[in-house]
């Protein structure tokens, strides 16, 4: 079983997957219920079926529909130093390569928190079954980290399962500064779903709708936000500040025929942290690319970005 724990400068940190940002798909959430893998995914008498951390436990009094018969999964972080991201619960499920899932849930951080933290879904994918032993070289597969404070908030995504026969799902706190924070989980979902490119505020989708390209820009220690998305035929741009001051320009190139790859090019007229992923929806494979704070936005020419069939 994988630890709770993981350092932000360590593991987690280079495993970070934008599968974040503009990914949400709540309106498929009641349709998928039926498929659920995850048991007791609403926490309807306890924490049955989870495996508990820390200082997470079962908040009867508290439930997405405000039923009094149903509750929620509580994780409470207390303490002078962060240390990363943690688990409040945890499920192991198993899951078939090649198909595509949903995984997210609804998130409530009450007000009164004195640590600046936010609260997320994970899931590790494992090659082997049952979860077990150390985690992959992988990517961590994140919903968007949420940090409204009052209200039910959906975080949900999609994303491609090209080798992992289980996946251990956390929902997740992430505190950044040392104090307290609190936030309640329900309605946790992890379905099989038809996964297609769907362009949106913040997805492009380009090459036939066979590759979707999405985007975030941090400013100082800030938490990344979804760049917007602009298609322009098989390519597009980016703005993150303004709509008439474009960021980052993309294209997806056919390569297949000089050297059997497709090509991703950008190039950004930024100097802020970036990170932008390409996932490949026909195989599954995904690519990120990163820009650090400060430095000048390097133009990318990856001629090898995804093999063709």
């Amino acid at each position: 079983m994988v630890s709770r724990h993981f350092g932000l400068a360590g593991t987690i940190a280079r495993w970070t997957v934008v599968v974040t940002v503009a990914l949400l798909v709540a309106s498929q959430v009641p349709a998928l219920s039926a498929q659920n893998l995850l048991t007791n995914p609403g926490f309807n008498t306890g924490l049955n079926g989870w495996e508990v951390f820390g200082l997470g436990s079962w908040d009867g009094t508290r439930d997405v529909v405000g039923s009094p018969v149903s509750g929620s999964a509580k994780g409470v972080f207390d303490s002078s130093t962060p240390g990363g991201f943690d688990a409040v619960v945890a499920q192991c499920v198993p899951l078939a390569i090649g198909l595509n899932y949903h995984l997210g849930g609804k998130i409530f951080i009450p007000p009164g928190a004195t640590a600046e933290s936010s609260a997320l879904f994970q899931m590790i994918p494992f090659p082997t079954m049952n979860c077990s032993g150390p985690p992959p070289p992988g990517p961590i597969v994140e919903t968007p980290q949420v940090t409204a404070v009052g209200s039910w908030t959906d975080s949900s995504t999609d994303f491609p399962n090209s080798f992992a026969q289980s996946g251990q799902v956390w929902a997740s706190i992430g505190p950044i500064t040392g104090g307290h924070f609190q936030a309640n989980f329900d309605d946790v979902v992890l379905a099989p779903i038809v996964l297609a490119c769907t362009p949106d505020a913040h997805t492009l989708c380009l090459l036939g709708s066979r590759f979707k390209v999405t985007a975030t820009f941090a400013v100082g220690a800030g938490n990344p936000s979804s760049a917007w998305a602009v298609p322009i035929g098989n390519s597009g741009y980016f703005w993150f500040f303004s709509a008439d001051n474009v960021e980052l320009v993309v294209k997806m190139i056919d390569g297949c025929g000089l050297g059997n790859h497709f090509w991703f090019f950008a190039a950004g007229l930024t100097n802020v942290n970036v990170a932008i992923t390409v996932t490949d929806l026909q195989t599954g494979a995904m690519k990120t690319y990163h820009n650090r704070q400060n430095v000048a936005f390097q133009p990318i020419q990856d001629t090898s970005a995804f093999p063709c069939p």
